[in-house]
């Protein structure tokens, strides 16, 4: 077991590891393929299967894909999957998972110390050991459709509301600068209507069996341990 110190190093030396991206998507996954030795087409009968990162960054982020994935038995840092489907993680340790305009997603028997869920229906979770388990149902309640009219009193949209009243009202000849705010206000509009209608047809996340994660600190120690030795293996090849 590592001492704090030492285990307080490593561990902020892994988040700025963290900037670094792995990005898996549908054009860059046959080299990776090659690279790494996963099997599979893509299919659903013969899902790729990603079951070795080594030499990969520890932040693993796969983008609207719709190729069927199987991510399996390993220890990972950071995994986002954004505005994707078909992706089943099984068996594995992270230590961050983002989920976000995710659907038809399968989650079975994972640790997961720290979770972000948001947008996402129709998704599978499945003996899984959770951090916070009792926002797991929240996010899905709360945040599937979330109209623009519930964030009038957030401190953003009440400052780009400010900008552009207060400019359309100057009278000066940099009334124009209020079509900046505004625009921001339009796209913010657009996106939330945008993530809401993709997943209203969407069946509601399906929660079996999974329980608050124990042993927070060992599950912690073995995500590091493996990031130090990870380290080891790269500078040796090197």
């Amino acid at each position: 077991m590592l001492n704090n110190s030492h285990q307080n190093g490593i561990f902020k030396n892994l988040k700025r590891k963290m900037f670094n991206k792995t990005q898996i998507s549908d054009k860059k996954i046959n080299s990776l393929k090659i690279e790494k030795g996963w099997q599979g087409n893509g299919s659903k009968s013969e899902p790729i299967v990603i079951d070795d990162l080594r030499n990969l960054h520890p932040n693993l982020r796969i983008h609207r894909s719709t190729l069927y994935y199987h991510i399996n038995n390993l220890i990972i840092d950071k995994l986002s999957c954004y505005y994707t489907q078909n992706i089943t993680i099984e068996n594995c340790t992270i230590y961050q998972l983002e989920i976000k305009g995710c659907y038809s997603m399968n989650l079975i028997n994972n640790k997961i110390l720290n979770y972000k869920i948001i947008y996402s229906k129709g998704n599978t979770f499945i003996d899984n050991q959770l951090s916070q388990i009792q926002k797991l149902k929240r996010n899905n309640d709360n945040i599937i459709i979330d109209p623009l009219d519930r964030k009038l009193a957030k401190p953003l949209t009440c400052c780009l509301y400010f900008i552009a009243i207060s400019a359309f009202l100057s009278g000066t000849n940099l009334w124009f600068i209020g079509f900046i705010p505004v625009g921001f206000l339009t796209l913010m509009n657009y996106l939330t209507y945008y993530r809401s209608k993709r997943m209203r047809d969407k069946k509601v996340n399906f929660y079996v069996n999974n329980t608050e994660l124990q042993n927070k600190k060992v599950i912690l120690n073995e995500i590091i341990n493996h990031h130090k030795d990870s380290n080891k293996i790269k500078f040796q090849e090197k």
